[in-house]
């Protein structure tokens, strides 16, 4: 195994190392260094970025005996040859930031509310624990906020140390450990966890946890969090966010949360009155197409094409219109796709089905449904009329045997 450098020092940013192997890996080149600084993803933790001799890292991936380190493309060192490698550090300090605050987030969460973190996953975005407790309120979140934020306020040191696995006793370990040796991290007077990852040495400078939501996944609470300079970023936006609201709606920043509650509530009102409108005017359009009604043997068929009207409104006026007994309605409706809806009255016998299908056919579309309402589509707009009319004289023919 090559030496981990970034387990001796997270804060160390370049390093010199021997090249041991360089071969394809997928899309990119995978080169294996003698020692290295770049962290590989594991452990729910996100892999380090940077650059190996000149050449850009896109990605680092544990292997078997061996650390991968991806490059986009053929490097000009070769095997044998030493090189430098220097990792990006803001992304580095920002998964420190992370996880070291995931340790003092689910200590929190076990101090206060006795919930056991069963598993982590750490971002670029945001974070997330999964705890062994359901039904989380805000106030118990506040609450675990409240101590892991205490944690970090008071600056405790982060101490990182080896110890044999017959001592791991007592630690909050979240799987069983099959290592002789275990990498503790310990979080002075609060937390002591094994980890191989990267980490802050004070929780000062973990700088602000903040839990943003959670929600069930199985038999645990997935809570998802930030920290340091990820917490920042949510905080300006969402800062900006309700300042500029609070402005245009010439209230206060508290406010904002009554005022959209009230607006929601409006909104909601305004759709069911909207909703009944559209019921009414289904009916008066239903109504108006009566007129144009053509007796087509023992049936009135109506046969009307809506470019401005979507597939939902040519559906509910035809049903409209035949709830009448002794009507047939052939309806069309879009401007970039054509929506077909043919329906009939329930004391008739006849069945829209190869009506629709001879429609669909100059159309270049497809359909189907029931006997009594059925529906198709195309994109052969400019063919509405004839689709229509191959369907009315296909409905002559019906009558006609019938």
């Amino acid at each position: 195994m090559p030496k981990r450098l970034y387990q001796l020092d997270s804060y160390q940013t370049a390093f010199r190392a021997k090249v041991v192997d360089i071969s394809q890996y997928q899309k990119g080149i995978a080169v294996v260094l003698d020692a290295t600084l770049f962290y590989p993803e594991s452990g729910g933790q996100p892999s380090d970025r940077g650059e190996l001799g000149g050449e850009e890292v896109v990605d680092v991936i544990e292997g078997e005996d061996e650390i991968l380190h991806i490059l986009a493309k053929e490097p000009t060192f070769k095997i044998g040859d030493e090189i430098e490698g220097r990792i990006a550090w803001e992304r580095r300090f920002i998964n420190m930031q992370q996880h070291t605050g995931q340790h003092v987030l689910s200590q929190a969460f076990l101090r206060r509310l006795g919930a056991k973190t069963v598993s982590s996953s750490l971002g670029t975005e945001h974070s997330t624990i999964d705890i062994d407790k359901l039904n989380l309120t805000w106030s118990e979140v506040e609450e675990v906020e409240r101590l892991a934020n205490k944690i970090v306020y008071e600056n405790r040191s982060v101490r990182i140390y080896e110890v044999a696995s017959g001592e791991a006793q007592g630690l909050r370990v979240k799987k069983p450990v099959d290592r002789d040796v275990l990498r503790i991290v310990e979080v002075e007077d609060f937390d002591k966890s094994p980890c191989g990852g990267t980490h802050c040495r004070r929780t000062g400078e973990v700088g602000l946890i903040k839990v943003l939501r959670w929600e069930k996944v199985r038999h645990t609470s997935r809570v998802e969090f930030i920290c340091g300079r990820l917490a920042e970023l949510d905080y300006f936006w969402k800062s900006r966010f309700i300042v500029e609201l609070a402005q245009e709606m010439t209230t206060k920043d508290t406010s904002i949360p009554a005022k959209i509650r009230s607006m929601i509530g409006e909104r909601k009102e305004l759709a069911r009155t909207v909703e009944k409108l559209q019921a009414q005017l289904v009916r008066y359009e239903a109504h108006q197409l009566e007129d144009d009604a053509e007796r087509i043997g023992g049936a009135e068929v109506i046969v009307r094409y809506f470019p401005e009207k979507g597939p939902g409104a040519v559906r509910t006026i035809a049903l409209e219109l035949t709830k009448k007994p002794g009507r047939v309605a052939m309806l069309a409706g879009g401007r970039d796709r054509l929506h077909l809806v043919f329906s009939r009255s329930e004391d008739l016998e006849i069945d829209m089905r190869p009506l629709m299908r001879v429609a669909c056919e100059v159309i270049d579309g497809r359909g189907g449904g029931k006997p009594e309402v059925c529906q198709g589509g195309g994109r052969k707009v400019g063919a509405v009329q004839q689709a229509l009319e191959r369907a009315r004289e296909n409905l002559h023919k019906i009558i006609a045997k019938a």
